[in-house]
């Protein structure tokens, strides 16, 4: 039975994670479909509509690296996830975390002159896919060391986030077909349901908290996030050695 269910659940956040990836598609379906023309229109020859290809190729780029490390050392970072300690590694990734997204919003500054932020280039993409790669550790989140290093390349607060977004959807539909084809055996009438709902719900959720959140960043910067990421972090490590 508890294989059974840890089973399950792995494969509700995978349906979870589909949810937020088709909102993901639906809000910026015209850049996607834009992109894409230029795209075809490039390899025909046309090289005016370069910057089509050089979107598709950073996302590719960006991805490599954790792809790659994931895949590569899948034991040892199941491993870690059951280790007696993982609440201090966990405690430990969101201080370091935080104090490395304060300071480097205290180095950019919260205010931007908007149309002066540095475009994402092919280094870039392959410096953010490296970094991107320390979310493998349990505690470290995947949005966040995208957006913290693009920030420290120069990449503003909202090019950084939607950046983050768009590498999300490759890696986690990879990720999502190798957890689908792992659990196949589970897939059934009444677990379908359960799971398209919640598929649906995370749609939802995840439609209007990127809306907000790109809206937030118009206003603000993310020190806000590195503050509480310290405090928690903090908080779960006097846990871990009270």
């Amino acid at each position: 039975m508890g294989d059974i269910s840890d089973s399950f659940e792995d494969l509700y956040d995978i349906f979870i994670q589909t949810g937020a990836i088709l909102s993901v598609l639906f809000l910026y379906y015209k850049k996607f479909y834009q992109h894409a023309k230029e795209t075809f229109l490039y390899l025909r020859g046309d090289e005016s509509l370069k910057v089509g290809f050089d979107f598709y190729r950073n996302i590719l780029i960006g991805i490599i690296p954790i792809l790659v490390l994931g895949f590569a050392f899948k034991s040892i970072l199941d491993n870690i996830k059951s280790s007696e300690h993982l609440l201090l590694i966990l405690g430990s990734s969101w201080l370091v975390g935080g104090i490395i997204m304060i300071f480097i919003e205290w180095k950019k500054g919260s205010h931007e002159v908007e149309g002066h932020s540095h475009i994402i280039g092919k280094r870039d993409a392959i410096i953010i896919g490296i970094f991107q790669c320390f979310a493998l550790i349990p505690g470290v989140s995947r949005s966040a060391a995208t957006i913290v290093t693009a920030r420290a390349l120069g990449v503003s607060k909202k090019d950084s986030a939607e950046y983050s977004f768009f590498l999300a959807l490759p890696v986690l539909t990879v990720a999502g077909f190798y957890k689908l084809y792992k659990h196949r055996a589970i897939l059934n009438s009444e677990t379908i349901g359960i799971l398209l709902f919640g598929s649906i719900v995370s749609f939802l959720i995840c439609y209007f908290i990127i809306r907000l959140f790109i809206s937030f960043l118009r206003r603000r910067s993310f020190l806000s996030f590195g503050v509480y990421r310290l405090i928690l972090g903090l908080l779960v490590i006097l846990y871990f050695f009270k």
